[in-house]
């Protein structure tokens, strides 16, 4: 069976509905009922992100990631990244619900000109975290705007777990997301297709698993997708484009 399509701003409303919220003033979105139903009653959320982990890398590799693979086989739908395919559009994406024309993000520097998830939160009382590596836009742009934002060094994915985990316990936010970069730095170093990009997403995946395993026994649902793909060019990878090697990411969830 195909899986579902649904846009990256029904994210935003996604995390909304679980959380018991109304969605960001300004989304244009709407909850995806199959995670709603599944995570509906969790108090308290994280989100998952390995960066540039699209539908084309992760069908090329997906014997290669045991733990990502069993999880998207059990349960998954299909997401579209909105325009341009990068990474500060597509998370203000996931925490707005806007693209980029409502919530106005072009690059990790700029400022969101809408409300955001962490507004709606801090009015009905609730926490939201986010743990990224320096230089990189999970620290640099959503972090600005979290209630908890914790800032690991640039390449180090497994500071960034050990930090998410410590937030998690010390300060048990009802929200929490994150962006592994280790995937968008290989794909762009190696291609997506290439065999070199291996022994890395080995790693992912084990990170994965351990963050699964600890948040859930933190009483967290869990959300993983990506915020958008890759596509083998002039051997590099890149994206930005409207081709489903850049836009189709898979989304699954857990608890």
């Amino acid at each position: 069976m195909t899986a579902p399509v649904y846009p990256m701003t029904h994210i935003a409303p996604t995390i909304a509905a679980i959380l018991d919220v109304p969605p960001p003033a300004q989304s244009t979105g709407q909850p995806i009922a199959q995670v709603v139903a599944e995570l509906g009653d969790c108090d308290r959320l994280a989100v998952l992100a390995p960066d540039a982990l699209g539908m084309y890398p992760w069908g090329l590799w997906r014997d290669k990631m045991p733990f990502l693979t069993s999880l998207i086989n059990d349960r998954h739908v299909v997401l579209r990244a909105v325009m341009p395919t990068i990474t500060p559009v597509n998370f203000a994406t996931m925490i707005t619900g806007g693209d980029q024309s409502v919530h106005g993000i072009e690059t990790k520097e700029g400022d969101f000109r809408c409300e955001t998830i962490f507004e709606v939160l801090a009015t009905h009382d609730k926490q939201g975290a986010a743990v990224g590596q320096k230089g990189c836009t999970m620290n640099d742009l959503i972090a600005r705007w979290a209630h908890i934002g914790r800032t690991a060094p640039r390449y180090e994915d497994d500071q960034v777990v050990d930090m998410l985990l410590e937030v998690a316990v010390r300060d048990t936010p009802e929200f929490l997301i994150t962006q592994l970069v280790t995937t968008d730095d290989i794909f762009h170093e190696f291609r997506p297709s290439s065999e070199l990009v291996v022994p890395y997403l080995t790693e992912v995946d084990a990170r994965l698993d351990r963050l699964v395993v600890d948040l859930t026994d933190l009483g967290y649902g869990i959300i993983i997708l990506a915020d958008h793909g890759q596509h083998d060019a002039d051997g590099r990878g890149t994206h930005g484009t409207e081709a489903d090697e850049d836009a189709l990411v898979p989304c699954t969830w857990t608890r």
